[in-house]
């Protein structure tokens, strides 16, 4: 058995807000006893006092969660200042929380405690490992390279970044991350899926490369991408878009190899005219072949459909999913404006009434691309996981 139950309230008073998500738990658990907890909340709310309200409510639970850009539940769909929490109840899978300090100083360490925390209370085989980092940009890969030492091989990695007060201005304040009965921040949470575990992952963007692709030929130490095919970086964005600033609806495709048609995408958050050079949020590699995008509204909804229609493809054959998870980027939802509900509402029309979902906009999401184990770091995607019992 395995079964994942949802609550959702945007309701201002904490104590009712509390009340109505715990009621619509405990309708979806339908008598089973949840032993983990993802929570999703927004950034400006009482997060311990959240925690202590869950653990008094679900004794003896493992909780995990960080603060969002926008929150997403089957129960109401997409709200912002909301919360929403997934309670999970299984007798073949265990899910355990992990928590890791200190991320940008050490990522490695902090990665390493945080799997070591989660690995300690379970006998179970991992299976997967759900992560919400701290993110900034550049140490993508450091936190990254350290769970998958961490982990050992095979174990796929998914999730997303916890948003700061404001998404629009990174590094102004940094996500809070949640662990137990812990509140954080330059942390990373965990919660790893062990034992009897059915998944699935769709990583789709809609975005679609325009122009010619290119190569990095230059970057600096500090992770900045100088020059591409030997021009001033910032010539790429001037070509098709004049001289203003790299605009946040144009990410760059980075390919998985020369002759790929697979890319991730990075987001332009600093330039230098008089250099040329553009920053990205997360590290983009010496020599990558590189592509301008572009993506409309539709384009982002295809993005959508497309990665949730991966996810089911995916899904062992001759079984159904009990539960998904979604991880949109912040970037979505503000190119998406007011029509930023109808993600959510295309993910519900394509899973079916019965699966229960919850999820978050982040700042940069996690996930495989072509080898199981190999997760990237993502700007612009939805990562959609599907769930269930083997």
């Amino acid at each position: 058995m395995f079964r994942m139950a949802v609550g959702q309230s945007d309701d201002i008073d904490l104590d009712a807000a509390l009340e109505s998500v715990f009621r619509e738990c405990d309708a979806g658990l339908q008598g089973a006893t949840p032993t983990a907890a993802i929570l999703f909340a927004a950034w400006d709310l009482d997060h311990p006092a959240l925690v202590e309200a869950i653990h008094r409510r679900y004794p003896g639970i493992d909780v995990a969660g960080a603060t969002t850009a926008g929150e997403m539940s089957s129960v109401m769909g997409f709200s912002e200042d909301s919360i929403a929490i997934a309670l999970f109840a299984s007798d073949t899978v265990d899910m355990t929380s992990g928590l890791g300090t200190n991320l940008w100083e050490d990522p490695r360490k902090a990665t390493r405690t945080a799997v070591e925390q989660a690995r300690a209370k379970t006998t179970r085989a991992p299976r997967l490992c759900l992560v919400m980092p701290t993110v900034a940009g550049k140490e993508a890969d450091e936190i990254l390279a350290g769970l998958r030492v961490a982990l050992g091989p095979g174990i796929p990695i998914v999730g997303g970044g916890a948003s700061p007060e404001d998404p629009a201005q990174p590094g102004a304040t940094v996500g809070h991350q949640i662990a137990g009965d812990i509140v954080a921040e330059d942390a990373i949470s965990i919660l790893l899926f062990s034992g009897d575990l059915e998944f699935s992952i769709g990583v789709q963007t809609g975005w679609e490369g325009v122009g010619p692709r290119g190569k990095v030929t230059k970057t600096t130490p500090e992770g900045y991408v100088e020059e591409i095919d030997g021009r001033p970086a910032i010539e790429l964005f001037s070509r098709y878009l004049g001289p203003q600033v790299p605009p946040v609806a144009n990410p760059l495709a980075v390919f998985e190899a020369p002759d790929s048609d697979r890319f991730y995408l990075r987001t332009a958050i600093s330039y230098d005219h008089a250099t040329g050079t553009v920053g990205f949020f997360g590290p983009v590699p010496d020599d990558a072949t590189v592509q301008m995008t572009v993506a409309a509204p539709e384009q982002v909804f295809e993005g959508t459909r497309a990665s949730i229609t991966e996810a089911l493809a995916a899904y062992p054959e001759g079984k159904s999913p009990s539960a998904a998870l979604v991880f949109s980027c912040a970037t979505r939802r503000f190119m998406l404006g007011t029509r930023v509900g109808h993600e959510f509402e295309l993910v519900r029309d394509l899973l079916g009434a019965d699966v229960p979902v919850a999820g978050m906009y982040c700042l940069g999401e996690i996930a495989p691309m072509s080898e199981v184990d190999r997760s990237r770091f993502h700007n612009g995607t939805l990562v959609s996981v599907l769930l269930g019992a083997a």
